[in-house]
């Protein structure tokens, strides 16, 4: 207690510039939520405690506000174990204010006590919601970032773990962490990634994605992800242990993975949980959905309008008769199949849960018959665009299903000029296209994922 009264005492005495009392009014004077309470005196100074009301501890508060007089105040916060107390000045005090701290100061004292009275305004830990869990833990990050370091090294309990923190945004001032274990994470890689965290130059971040935006240059920048998003932290600590880096914001309950290459996409974490071989079985249904969600569509155009002769004669014969009285060439009738579906592929997911699946219920069966009945679309087109729609939805990362949904697109277009020779065209520009692309200095084709400890 004779350090607080010896340390407001010096609080009053000042060299005459203007007091941090009247800075600290004119920067939230204009905020609702900005109080100022007087605590008590000292002397012939009467001291006040300023604070957001919407950023501080009710409880709290209740220690500071109403007491009697300095004696009273000093004697309650010295019995507060659970209150850090600094002095800063006008800069310091500000920042602390936006944090959720209070400033103890007097009228005329330049400095102020920085009283830690933050309640964070959270939701509980619960399961993931964009990714479903078959095995392994049930709960999932969310939008504190001390919560989420405590469920990361919940799994990961050891010193070899290390967390590098900065702050990024001129106004936001948002915490940015990157996790890494220590001996397995290159030490150039992670080097190039904290320097460009603190080279970044924004306003404010409010998620992950927005950061992975920032830290890859235009030039760099193409459709296809280079990073791995999850609010898994099963799956962020087994990509620690295998020498990746882990990147999270304040405010956003997404990992970001780095580095990341192609074949990370496609494998779940509830791969390490069941038996190698049916792991293996599920991967290659993974990447035959791939490459039916990629080509099927191009398939039916290419040998169905330019390589008809390609074809056994029954099969030429069957296609023929499920277009009978379709007006409209191959290629339109593919695209406009294609195009219904992605409409109703995002009508479902923008919706409120209640009808986002009265809507597809609606979009899938209804509208699918009564455009066969119309003679729009032929049959065996409904059929591929359902195959097509349904291996879309077997990607595990959401971001590279988003990207297939464009590319098959293209495929379409090339196989609308040059049948298969444009398929194949189109798959070879495709992987020279992977092959020239870098995930924060690891080649995107090349899989980094260690084989796991095995017992011996």
């Amino acid at each position: 207690m004779a350090e607080i009264l010896e340390t407001i005492h010096r609080l009053r005495t000042g060299s005459g510039n203007r007091a941090l009392f009247g800075m600290l009014r004119d920067a939230f004077g204009d905020s609702a939520d900005y109080k100022t309470e007087a605590v008590g005196t000292s002397g012939s100074e009467t001291i006040y405690v300023c604070f957001l009301a919407s950023l501080c501890s009710t409880q709290k508060l209740d220690l500071l506000v109403g007491t009697t007089g300095i004696e009273e105040f000093s004697a309650k916060l010295s019995r507060y174990s659970g209150t850090s107390i600094a002095e800063g000045g006008h800069e310091a005090c500000e920042t602390a204010i936006c944090n959720g701290s209070a400033v103890l100061c007097t009228a005329v004292s330049e400095n102020g006590l920085l009283v830690d009275l933050s309640e964070t305004q959270q939701r509980s830990i619960g399961s993931p919601i964009t990714e479903s869990v078959l095995q392994g833990p049930m709960y999932a990050f969310n939008e504190n970032l001390d919560a989420n370091t405590a469920l990361i090294r919940q799994q990961i309990r050891s010193p070899k773990l290390k967390l590098w923190e900065t702050r990024i945004g001129e106004t936001s001032r948002t915490r940015v962490a990157i996790f890494y274990c220590s001996g397995a994470a290159d030490p150039d890689l992670l080097a190039k990634l904290k320097e460009r965290l603190q080279n970044i130059r924004t306003d404010g971040i409010q998620d992950s994605g927005q950061l992975l935006r920032l830290l890859i240059s235009r030039k760099k920048m193409g459709l296809f992800p280079l990073a791995i998003s999850s609010e898994r932290p099963d799956h962020s600590t087994a990509d620690l242990l295998r020498g990746k880096m882990v990147v999270m914001i304040d405010g956003s309950p997404f990992a970001l993975t780095v580095p990341a290459v192609y074949t990370d996409f496609w494998h779940s974490p509830e791969d390490n949980y069941v038996n190698p071989y049916v792991a293996y079985f599920l991967l290659t249904l993974r990447f035959l959905a791939m490459f039916m969600n990629l080509f099927l569509p191009a398939m039916y155009v290419a040998l169905t309008s330019v390589n008809v002769d390609v074809n056994r004669l029954e099969i030429s014969l069957a296609a023929s008769a499920s277009r009978e009285g379709v007006p409209y060439p191959v290629f339109i009738e593919t695209f406009l199949m294609l195009i219904i579906i992605d409409f109703i592929t995002e009508a479902g997911i923008r919706l409120p849960k209640t009808i986002s699946s009265t809507v597809t219920m609606v979009g899938g069966v209804v509208l699918g018959q009564a455009i066969i009945q119309a003679n729009i679309v032929s049959n065996l087109l409904v059929i591929i665009v359902a195959a097509t729609a349904i291996t879309n939805f077997i990607v595990i990362d959401y971001q590279m299903g988003l990207v297939q949904r464009i590319l098959k697109y293209f495929i379409v277009v090339g196989a609308t000029v040059a049948g298969l020779l444009g398929i194949v065209f189109c798959f070879t520009c495709l992987v020279f296209y992977l092959s020239c692309l870098e995930s924060f200095g690891a080649p995107y084709l090349t899989s980094l994922r260690k084989k796991e400890a095995s017992p011996s």
